[in-house]
């Protein structure tokens, strides 16, 4: 039991560095980011604050409707989540313009922008799949199928918060590019592709057979 919870809470971990470090990546990239980091980063850079320190306000913002609707999806990965992704992100984007102080070339964008993509989905399946708590920005499309009765299906209010979250984020002059096309239309079946292939049989291994030798 304790090994499971150890390794539960290891894929949790591990997860929301993977996707800390695809926003980096992404960020790095300058070719759009997912549609909440779109909306952190325009209103950030507005506000003259880090996107580490903005993302904590904005969940803050967020976390009373989890514990009004959606109490039962809080735990560590809420609260990883919640305080680590931006601060990961600032501290890879950090360290490489510390470097190499410019934007790569196109070629090395796109490269980083198909490894942030592909670290994004295996991340969040990593950080999901253990039942460990979710992010207020992933619990606000729940909470609006659960206010509305059903009459709003999480499908469409998931679109509805993603949509609303990249305006934002353009309006406060954020990157809007092929990166945020791709994650609001394949990041689902991504997601799902690695639940299947790489994060369930880590959290529920198959046991091997049992033989008995005279």
């Amino acid at each position: 039991m304790q090994t499971q919870m150890f390794r539960r809470v290891a894929l949790v971990i591990l997860g929301n560095v993977f996707i800390g470090l695809a926003v980096s990546l992404l960020r790095i990239a300058n070719l759009g980011t997912d549609p909440f980091s779109t909306m952190n980063l325009g209103l950030s850079s507005t506000l003259n604050l880090s996107l580490g320190i903005f993302q904590v306000i904005i969940n803050l913002v967020l976390f009373p409707l989890m514990i009004v609707y959606l109490r039962n999806s809080i735990g560590l990965g809420t609260i990883v989540n919640m305080f680590g992704i931006g601060f990961i992100s600032d501290f890879f984007v950090y360290i490489y313009f510390n470097l190499f102080e410019q934007i790569p070339g196109l070629e090395l964008r796109l490269m980083f922008m198909l490894v942030a993509v592909t670290l994004t989905s295996l991340g969040v399946a990593l950080y999901v799949t253990p039942d460990l708590g979710m992010a207020p920005y992933d619990a606000l499309a729940f909470v609006i199928e659960k206010v509305s009765n059903g009459n709003i299906r999480f499908s469409i209010a998931r679109m509805i918060t993603d949509v609303s979250a990249v305006i934002i984020g353009f309006m406060f002059g954020a990157v809007v590019g092929v990166a945020t096309v791709i994650l609001a239309f394949f990041l689902g079946p991504f997601i799902q592709f690695f639940r299947a292939r790489v994060a369930e049989p880590l959290v529920h291994p198959k046991m091997p057979p049992i033989t008995f030798t005279e």
